[in-house]
């Protein structure tokens, strides 16, 4: 057959395949379910982790169903690399655990027990998902629900993965890939959802949502990550139920808060959740600071680095992003205390303590983050007031240089900066600190990374550790001499009669002239504005 004939007749094929998959969505939208049989070769089967695959492989030949199923397939789908693989089968979770071997087994889950099939050690872990079909029967053994409607249990296995795709929430998620067939099977028009960009709920979307109202943020979520829109149906639905948010665990929400911003698309779904006015859900009262200017530019301008940071493979943290979306709301406190007719507080540092303790409090109602995450927050918020003064103006230079977050208080203060240009000279002045502390911190993990990875043993590791702790010592011993020299420079002035030009000038040329070196030593990486979320760590 020549290549035009083989051209035409995959062009052929590929509007049978859209034709017979739009047939098939009209019929499961009125009956409930459709089953249409996709060719595998639309998708690249080289593209699934072999970890899956093994999975799958091991679960077939012990006689049992099983498939690749929901996000994976969409993304192959797509043409994009999946985030993982999730698999599903008939074989119940004491039975995966006895079937599936070379990896470490755990069944997790309250509301619905899953297995976590875990290959690989500590950083290098990969983890594939293992559940069990679900039941559709309202009435199935095994589920319960709240006064509100809302599943608190899902523990009734189904037998087939038509009824498993009925308890599925959008028809994209729904798409079974079967690696033994190379065949994808939809039941609910997913493929054709996809086609159109479209996010489609599966059943009846008010019954759905009063099911679990994190499906109301799951939609938007898929928008903000796919640009897809959501279906008109599936939009009716939601109408009048945005209130049931509020019935979603705290601890729940602040996980699927993170995924919206710490995943890459964070910037696209600020704005997705602004325009649906849905943020305002996730915070604690904001007020007119909400359609502020600066709230609009400080949040969107750090979520645009954070994503820039995902895509460089770099970690982002929650920590972090709280401080950031909490900000707007503390900044205006402040500005509105410090102009208070008649207002007097001991320090800025307190003020920041006591606004932020009642705003972090505030929004724990909201998204329960744990403690540590509640203590980086008021850590980089206390830091703004020793950074705001510039390194010649600081009070405490060293108690501020040895905070372990003081990286991330910098990164911090250059997105006030951003906003606000009477920051940009104190900002500065930390430039040379903040860049000696990240060549420092980059080469602890290289060494550490490679004594991991059998590339150094531990004395390597302790070597270079070493090597830091001497510089850092010189860098010390440097500083003392140059507060020497100051304290001799004002008696000298002094018994002059001449007035001082002030102590940090000799300390800043000396940092200057040591910089050339400790960038040589330590690589730096001037520049680099992007947000160091967790590398301060």
């Amino acid at each position: 057959m020549s290549r035009t004939k083989v051209s035409q007749s995959l062009i052929t094929d590929a509007y049978e395949l859209v034709a017979e998959s739009k047939k098939r969505k009209q019929v499961a939208l009125r009956d409930g379910s459709c089953m249409c049989k996709i060719p595998g070769d639309s998708i690249d089967h080289k593209a699934i982790l072999p970890e899956a695959l093994s999975v799958v492989s091991q679960l077939n030949r012990a006689g049992f169903e099983a498939y690749i199923v929901g996000g994976g397939v969409r993304d192959l789908i797509l043409g994009e690399e999946p985030k993982d693989f999730d698999v599903t089968t008939n074989a119940t979770p004491n039975q995966i655990c006895k079937v599936v071997k070379n990896c470490q087994r755990r069944i997790i889950g309250r509301r619905f027990k899953i297995v976590h099939c875990v290959f690989g050690h500590r950083e290098s872990q990969i983890i594939i998902e293992v559940a069990t079909f679900r039941n559709n029967e309202e009435s199935a053994a095994g589920r319960s629900a709240g006064d509100a409607g809302m599943l608190t249990r899902d523990n009734s296995y189904g037998d087939s993965i038509e009824e498993d795709s009925k308890r599925r929430d959008y028809s994209i998620n729904a798409l079974y890939y079967s690696p033994k067939n190379r065949i994808i099977y939809d039941f609910h028009g997913g493929y054709y959802d996809i086609l159109k960009g479209t996010i489609d709920m599966i059943g009846d979307p008010v019954v759905r949502i009063h099911e679990d109202p994190a499906r109301i943020i799951r939609a938007y979520r898929f928008a903000a990550k796919l640009g897809f829109k959501i279906s008109e149906r599936t939009m009716k639905g939601f109408e009048g139920n945005f209130a049931l948010i509020k019935n979603i665990n705290s601890s729940r929400l602040f996980e699927e808060v993170n995924k919206f911003f710490l995943s890459g698309y964070g910037y696209r779904s600020f704005k997705v959740l602004k325009e649906s006015n849905i943020l305002k859900l996730f915070l604690t009262e904001q007020g007119v600071v909400f359609d502020s200017d600066y709230f609009n530019g400080f949040i969107g301008e750090s979520l645009k680095r954070s994503d820039l940071r995902h895509r460089q493979g770099k970690p982002n943290m929650p920590a972090f992003l709280y401080a950031v979306l909490l900000w707007p709301l503390v900044n205006s406190m402040l500005n509105r205390l410090r102009t208070a007719p008649g207002f007097i507080h001991s320090s800025e540092k307190s003020l920041i303590d006591l606004i932020g303790a009642k705003v972090i409090a505030s929004q724990l109602a909201i998204t329960n983050f744990p403690n540590m995450v509640q203590d980086i927050i008021m850590e980089i918020w206390r830091l703004q007031a020793d950074l705001d003064n510039g390194m010649d103006g600081a009070d405490n230079l060293e108690h501020i240089l040895a905070n372990k977050f003081f990286r991330a208080g910098v990164d911090f203060m250059r997105l006030r900066a951003f906003m606000d240009d009477s920051l940009a000279d104190a900002c500065e002045s930390w430039e040379e600190e903040y860049e000696f502390q990240s060549a420092r911190a980059l080469m602890f993990r290289k060494a550490k990374s490679r004594g991991k990875s059998g590339g150094r043993d531990d004395a390597d590791v302790e070597k270079a550790i070493e090597e830091m702790e001497i510089l850092n010592s010189r860098r010390a011993k440097e500083r003392a001499r140059a507060s020497e020299r100051e304290e001799s420079l004002k008696k000298e002035l002094k018994k002059s009669g001449r007035k001082s030009r002030g102590p940090e000038k000799t300390k800043t040329k000396s940092r200057k002239k040591r910089s050339g070196k400790d960038k040589m030593k330590g690589g730096s990486r001037r520049g680099d504005e992007s947000l160091n979320l967790t590398e301060w760590m």
